[in-house]
């Protein structure tokens, strides 16, 4: 399989993967979020794996107002870059779920394979308010960061 090339700094954007917990601060109406991902999903490197879509999809049909609340979802998972679990993708999660089961520390299945699709897409930031669940992967602890810390990074590096 071809490697899929990084962003220079001075010329390409971060590739960002986004958590679920991102996508349910933005129908929270969290305004910084909201400005974050408008940033993020114009530069067409916002990733979000199909677990998180399920997941939010899941509570919009769980609403009264699903019609209505379907429709929005819809509208904001639309916007980024779907990446749907493959072989690759589905044996990473067994090994890092194993990881988890081993130290004593698991977390939820979505959360492991969201963690997985970001180390397969090779993004740079894996952005959640759940930082301390996808710290426990070691190859994820410097590239984790709630929307506030990425808010920061961004305005330091420029």
């Amino acid at each position: 399989m071809p490697q899929k090339q990084k962003p220079t700094p001075t010329t390409d954007p971060l590739t960002v993967f986004v958590d679920t917990s991102i996508i349910v601060d933005i129908d929270r109406g969290k305004q910084t979020t909201i400005e974050l991902c408008k940033q993020l999903t114009h530069t067409s490197n916002a990733y979000i794996s199909t677990v998180s879509v399920s997941e939010i999809l899941t509570g919009s049909y769980l609403r009264k107002d699903h019609n209505i609340a379907v429709k929005k979802a819809e509208k904001v998972l639309n916007q980024f870059r779907w990446v749907s679990l493959n072989g690759e993708t589905v044996k990473l999660i067994a090994e890092l779920n194993a990881y988890l089961i081993a130290k004593g520390q698991p977390i939820e299945y979505p959360d492991v394979a969201i963690a997985a699709s970001f180390l397969v897409e090779d993004c740079d930031i894996l952005l959640t308010e759940n930082k301390e669940h996808f710290e426990r992967l070691p190859n994820l602890k410097d590239k984790v960061m709630t929307a506030k810390e990425f808010c920061q990074k961004i305005t330091e590096h420029f």
